[in-house]
């Protein structure tokens, strides 16, 4: 959710002429993401790629491309939330401006003290 919290708050930060969207691939299974998990667990996320409409690096690449380049998706603007291939309705806790503005706050104040 903080993603969409960044986004938002972005959004309102970038002003006219710059448009956020937010694109989620799906559980990607067979990327480092569960290389933590028992071996039997990460075989199976292996086997489950293979299967249609799973999401992989293969497929979800140029996906992402589409959301970023293709007209069809011009018309998406403030954290507009894309799930692979659909644009998805942001559920109301995931629009809080006061959270947007605090994570926004708290970011800036890490990447200040990070260059001192």
């Amino acid at each position: 959710m903080r993603f969409l919290y960044y986004a938002h708050e972005l959004q309102r930060h970038a002003g006219p002429g710059v448009d956020v969207t937010v694109y989620e691939p799906g559980w990607m299974p067979g990327t480092d993401l569960g290389r933590g998990a028992p071996a039997v667990l990460r075989a199976i996320g292996r086997g489950i790629a293979h299967l249609p409409r799973v999401a992989t690096p293969e497929r979800s690449g140029p996906a992402l491309a589409s959301v970023a380049l293709d007209e069809k998706w011009a018309h998406l603007r403030d954290g507009a939330f894309v799930v692979r291939d659909k644009v998805t309705e942001v559920r109301p806790v995931a629009q809080d401006r006061d959270r947007e503005r605090r994570l926004w706050q708290a970011t800036a104040q890490l990447l200040a003290n990070a260059h001192v």
